[in-house]
C-alpha cells in the first residue's frame, strides 16, 4: 500500500514562468525559503507550523524534488515535474512519506 499522493494542474503560461511559481514558496504557506540548489535546506512557515526542507534535485524549469518534515510529522519527499502542453504547462506534485528508522548502538564495556 502507498499512501502517495499526486495531483496535476494546468496552467497557462509557459514553463518558465511556471516555474517561477513553484519556486515561489508563498503557495506552501505563509514565508519561507526554497532554494533551487541540490543539497541546500530550507523552510516554509505556515502559521504556526514550520517545515524543514532539504533539496535533492533541481533541472530548472523541468523538474524539484525536495524531502520536508515538521518535528510533529514523519518526512515525506516530494516531486514536482513540469511539461509543457499546447495551452502552457502542466504541473505534476507527488508526495510520498519516507520510512523513518531509528537506529541506537549500545556498546557495553
Amino acid at each position: 500500500m502507498t499512501d502517495t499522493v499526486h495531483r496535476e494542474l494546468e496552467l497557462p503560461c509557459s514553463p518558465r514562468e511556471a516555474w517561477e511559481h513553484v519556486i515561489d514558496p508563498s503557495w506552501l504557506g505563509d514565508d519561507g525559503e526554497l532554494p533551487t540548489t541540490p543539497g541546500s535546506d530550507g523552510w516554509i512557515s505556515d502559521g504556526d507550523d514550520v517545515r524543514y526542507l532539504i533539496v535533492e534535485e533541481v533541472d530548472e524549469e523541468n523538474r524539484l524534488v525536495y524531502r520536508w518534515a515538521t518535528f510533529a510529522e514523519e518526512p515525506s519527499r516530494v516531486e514536482i515535474e513540469l511539461t509543457p502542453t499546447p495551452e502552457g504547462t502542466r504541473i505534476s506534485i507527488s508526495e510520498s512519506p519516507i520510512e523513518v528508522t531509528a537506529r541506537a548502538s549500545l556498546v557495553l564495556r
